[in-house]
């Protein structure tokens, strides 16, 4: 499983941008129709990483904009038998 390397605000851009080459390609499908094939490829494929939160690209060039909880470690105790805790 891969891990979320897209935070909310690339999302929220992706989503918007992907509707956009959507409507547009939509909006130009009968006079340029190798124009609308390839705005509506590149739509799908951004609408996809934004639903998945993963994108493939990220992953190659290192970048992450997903945020990350910072891990506590776990809290050290002492080990006492039972005896000597009465």
């Amino acid at each position: 499983m891969t891990t979320k390397n897209i935070g909310s605000v690339d999302t929220a851009v992706r989503t918007v941008l992907g509707i956009f080459l959507m409507v547009g390609a939509a909006a130009i499908a009968d006079s340029q129709p190798f124009l609308t094939l390839g705005a509506g490829v590149v739509a799908t494929i951004i609408l996809t990483t934004a639903i998945a939160g993963v994108c493939p690209f990220y992953t190659v060039l290192g970048i992450d904009t997903h945020p990350r909880q910072l891990v506590q470690p776990p809290i050290a105790f002492k080990h006492q038998p039972a005896h000597q805790l009465r």
